[in-house]
């Protein structure tokens, strides 16, 4: 195996390697947006609980049926729902910074890589 084969097969695996890091960025990128979205619903939801009178009647669907849910108890679940969201978000933030490291590291030895291809290829053209 010549050494202009060898870089364009390292290229290969880098390259591969590099879209695998983008495409889970994407997915952990929209893995956050429905998180957001959740996180922005249940800001709604806790606001209009707020709004609601201490006497007045809150009911919660489990399944097909209304069930009677004191005020305390449905903020306390938005709460901790709330607190859920931002920890997810969190986490994936950390993942999504990690892989867009991991991705520039790439980026990097591909266009090292592509460097030495094309100096071994301008230096096979010349011996011919």
């Amino acid at each position: 195996m010549t050494s202009i084969q060898s870089l364009q097969a390292k290229l290969e695996v880098e390259v591969r390697e590099f879209r695998s890091l983008q495409k889970q960025i994407g997915n952990f990128q929209n893995t956050r947006a429905q998180y957001l979205t959740q996180s922005n619903e249940n800001g709604m939801v806790k606001k209009e609980l707020e709004l609601v009178e201490d006497e007045g009647e809150i009911f919660k669907l489990i399944g097909p049926a209304l069930i009677k849910q004191e005020k305390t108890e449905a903020l306390s679940n938005v709460n901790k729902r709330l607190e859920w969201i931002k920890g997810e978000l969190t986490k994936i933030d950390t993942t999504i910074q990690d892989l867009e490291k991991k991705t520039e590291e790439k980026k990097k030895k591909v266009g090292e890589l592509q460097g030495q291809l094309q100096a071994a290829a301008a230096k096979a053209q010349q011996g011919k």
